[in-house]
């Protein structure tokens, strides 16, 4: 694992435009909320990494959906600035509040859930904060990251 991976959490996270109110005037919440986080960490030399995703949804009825996505496994590094995570965990959670048909749906993370996934990856400073940039393995030429990380421990 690359030195500059080792024991490190990258974030990235974002909310959507659209803010709701209520009768008040009081913000509720917005729109769109995402957020994901890659934390790697080596165990008797071997790469390991964890990803939380969490996306939030709410309407202008307050109605929220809260999905929560997790999974665990190996990862691997190959030339080329080439990451291979190959999850053996995970879970999926689904929480609706406010809406018509509220509840929490959960799963475990099985089958095409846990499939290798492959990227580019490349590391660069921006604003005195390191940057994760993350590409699809079809972007050869790492023009157009899926996401940008930035590093917070």
């Amino acid at each position: 694992m690359p030195a500059e991976l080792a024991d490190g959490i990258w974030f990235w996270g974002g909310l959507g435009p659209i803010a709701y109110y209520d009768r008040d005037g009081h913000q509720v919440g917005n729109e769109t909320e995402a957020a994901r986080q890659y934390t790697f960490t080596e165990v008797n030399g071997k790469g390991r990494l964890e990803f939380i995703q969490y996306l939030g949804l709410r309407n202008s009825a307050n109605c929220v959906t809260e999905i929560f996505t997790t999974k665990k496994g190996t990862v691997a590094f190959g030339s080329g600035d080439k990451l291979t995570f190959y999850p053996v965990e995970g879970s999926f959670r689904n929480t609706k509040t406010g809406c018509s048909n509220n509840g929490t749906e959960t799963r475990t993370a099985a089958g095409d859930d846990l499939k290798p996934e492959e990227y580019f990856y490349e590391l660069k400073m921006g604003s005195n904060t390191r940057l994760l940039y993350i590409y699809d393995i079809t972007d050869v030429n790492r023009e157009d990251p899926v996401f940008v990380y930035q590093q917070a421990k």
